[in-house]
């Protein structure tokens, strides 16, 4: 569903851009190589200068705060997936986690904040992170106590999308009506996924995590470095993709 979404990502079009250039130089087309390289020079350029990334990043990231103040009580927490490095913590035996680990870790500060709610986590399975989530805490434990004695976890490893985090939550944990659910994900994700859980009939109550700004974003990019500044704009260019395709698929109501 999303590669037309890889292919149109700023990264993506760079090295097109180059590879076509090079084409160009080989069939002589001088013309058109300084055109492609010329392109693939201003898809380096304005991300580096202008923080684009960013300001793209916080108009996703502001729509949806956590609540203030928390909830008293919570039935339970689901935390969506895309923290755990999943092939690395199963060939390692030790939990891996990427950019997004603040997913995790509020999984974990939650977990003790609500010792009685249910902790659901997606596109992950228990043996991915056999050693985590644990009350006693073995060689390769980082993240474990008292609070996962007894604890209902589900793991919902299938699931591959933020459609299909909904709906197999939704089939799986069943939860009923006047229940409190934590939905815990990054802040830039949260807005497409907390609309995606809604479209389907289930009201959450978000908490965000893994913010990518601090605010409003400058004009100028503040750290310009162009390798990261390319990463940075191709990951939410990503986001904003899904978010287009969700709309028009009928998926969520928004933008």
């Amino acid at each position: 569903m999303f590669d037309i979404w890889w292919l149109l990502q700023p990264g993506s079009l760079m090295a097109i851009c180059l590879l076509l250039a090079l084409m160009a130089l080989a069939v002589r087309a001088q013309r058109l190589a300084v055109l492609f390289a010329g392109a693939a020079l201003l898809l380096v350029a304005v991300p580096t200068t202008f923080d684009v990334a960013g300001r793209l990043a916080w108009e996703l990231e502001r729509r949806v705060e956590r609540p203030e103040p928390m909830p008293a009580e919570v039935e339970g927490i689901l935390v969506l997936g895309g923290a755990v490095e999943w092939r690395t913590s199963r060939e390692r035996g030790q939990l891996n986690l990427n950019e997004s680990a603040e997913r995790l870790m509020a999984a974990a500060a939650l977990a003790r904040r609500y010792p009685d709610a249910r902790l659901a986590l997606t596109g992950v399975y228990r043996e991915d992170i056999e050693s985590d989530f644990v009350a006693s805490p073995r060689d390769s434990s980082l993240i474990f106590g008292e609070e996962y004695r007894g604890r209902e976890i589900e793991f919902i490893g299938e699931s591959r999308s933020t459609y299909e985090d909904a709906l197999l939550a939704l089939e799986r944990l069943r939860p009923r009506a006047g229940e409190t659910w934590l939905l815990v994900t990054s802040a830039m994700h949260m807005p497409r996924a907390l609309a995606t859980f809604r479209n389907l009939g289930w009201t959450l109550t978000p908490y965000p995590v893994d913010y990518r700004t601090a605010g409003e974003p400058p004009l100028l990019n503040p750290d310009p470095q162009p390798a990261e500044s390319l990463a940075a704009l191709d990951e939410v260019v990503r986001e904003w993709g899904a978010v287009l395709v969700y709309a028009r698929l009928g998926r969520i109501g928004w933008p």
